[in-house]
């Protein structure tokens, strides 16, 4: 049995290097320690692929390379310990032909800038950037998992309620992306990883860049299978790019096959043609996301994420700017049976009392006239988010949230203030007329409590 002089821990035979800390190892009766072999050593006929830097070696003084994790056209990721921090992290390196090319290293380090601006549970991390003898790399979280694109190609389609898990984690960190104006340009399965516990993180920002910010030859970068028409046609790249390249991934899961093989965008077969028991909701959604004309996709991730089954389809239809349908209505009030006739009345009422107050209150309306930075959606996203914050982190079984208005000083300015001044403070929210409040629990909520 081998021993580790470095962690103290007993390493199979026939092995050179730790399994735990990486370092070379040395027998108990003798304390040689194994050389390392050369960097750009060929390596011996039927061993495996170890890349530039094989296993053992101590990069910049401060990372144990444990392993190669993969390659491709971006460059080589590999396994490392942080021997400063203690902690596991992978480390990205540009290939060695383009590591001197001016415009690769640009773009490693705007992949940088853009991914540390995203920060979620549902984001691979990005630490930092740096350069071993000329090769510059970057080291972010090391997720110990396997990617989407592997596991779907080992055990084909996903089942449905563990792909609607996925699916919402997705939609997460793609709108945490979006709210921070950076589009991923490169949504598939091989950038989706899914660790160990079941955690779902979007990685690989190397094509993101920010919303408005990409024209010319840029918009076409990319994969093509998975890029929506205006993408593949040069024309513009926009968040409902990103939307589309979604419907292109939960196709993917929902069905195990990819819904193109190549850079024509017919429409594919339906979702249901494919598998039988999906739910009509997953079709619906995908369906949408993969819409010809961008303006006629969801309007955003969260959109998407309330439209998928157990959400809030009217939500949805709202976040898009959409009037819900009677339909729409009955069927998201299926758990309480209303009936559609019941349904159609109380929308009808709604409608009504809408019009209503914009002929009466054509001034006076808080909610007409006061910018929202986020979406309704996007603030009870947050304010999930910072209940999880707080250590609440067990999953709730229903939530409320609302608008209130600050009646007194609306009556007050309403009456006091000129129309234009009133107006203008509306505008700026100093003082702000609306406040939003969300609220969830372990129990029923029931209105009026």
């Amino acid at each position: 049995m081998l021993h580790c002089s470095s962690c103290a821990t007993d390493v199979p035979p026939g092995s050179r290097f730790c399994l735990a800390c990486g370092a070379p190892v040395s027998t108990l009766s003798a304390a040689a320690t194994i050389a390392i072999a050369p960097r750009h050593a060929a390596p011996s006929s039927g061993s495996f692929d170890e890349g530039r830097f094989p296993a053992g070696t101590l990069l910049a003084g401060r990372y144990r390379v444990l392993g190669l994790l993969g390659r491709g056209g971006m460059g080589e990721v590999y396994r490392a310990n942080d021997m400063k921090l203690g902690q596991p992290v992978a480390l990205k390196f540009l290939p060695e032909s383009t590591a001197g090319n001016e415009r690769m290293l640009a773009r490693l380090h705007a992949e940088v800038r853009i991914a540390r601006q995203v920060s979620h549970p549902n984001v691979c991390r990005v630490y930092d950037i740096g350069e071993i003898e000329g090769a510059p790399f970057f080291t972010m979280e090391y997720v110990d998992g396997e990617d989407l694109g592997s596991l779907l190609r080992r055990i084909g389609r996903l089942p449905g309620d563990k792909a609607v898990e996925i699916a919402r984690r997705i939609c997460a960190g793609l709108a945490a992306a979006h709210d921070k104006g950076v589009l991923h340009r490169d949504l598939k399965p091989a950038n989706v990883m899914i660790d160990g516990r079941g955690q779902v993180l979007l990685t690989d920002f190397g094509l993101a860049g920010l919303a408005g910010q990409v024209e010319g030859g840029e918009i076409r970068n990319g994969t093509p299978v998975y890029m929506a028409p205006e993408q593949l046609a040069g024309r513009e790249v926009t968040a409902r790019s990103d939307i589309y390249a979604l419907g292109l991934l939960f196709y993917e899961m929902f069905t195990g096959k990819r819904a193109f093989e190549d850079t024509r965008r017919t429409a594919p077969p339906g979702v249901s043609t494919l598998v039988k028991d999906v739910d009509p909701a997953v079709e619906r959604v995908i369906a949408r996301c993969l819409e010809q004309g961008p303006r006629n996709r969801p309007s955003s991730a969260l959109a998407v994420a309330a439209a998928l089954p157990g959400g809030d389809p009217l939500a949805a239809a709202l976040a898009a700017g959409e009037t819900p349908s009677p339909e729409m209505v009955a069927a998201a009030g299926e758990s309480e049976s209303i009936s559609v006739r019941t349904a159609v009345v109380c929308m009808a009422v709604v409608i009504a009392g809408l019009v209503a107050m914009a002929v009466i209150f054509p001034y006076a309306s808080a909610l007409g006239n006061t910018p929202f930075e986020y979406s309704p959606e996007a603030l009870a996203q947050k304010s999930r988010d910072l209940i999880r914050g707080f250590g609440y982190t067990q999953k709730p079984v229903d939530f409320a949230y609302e608008f209130r208005l600050n009646r007194e000083f609306q009556m007050y300015a309403a009456r006091q203030e000129k129309k234009e001044v009133y107006q203008a403070q509306l505008a700026s929210a100093q003082p702000p007329l609306l406040y939003f409040g969300y609220r969830q629990s372990q129990q029923p909520i029931h209105p009026g409590k």
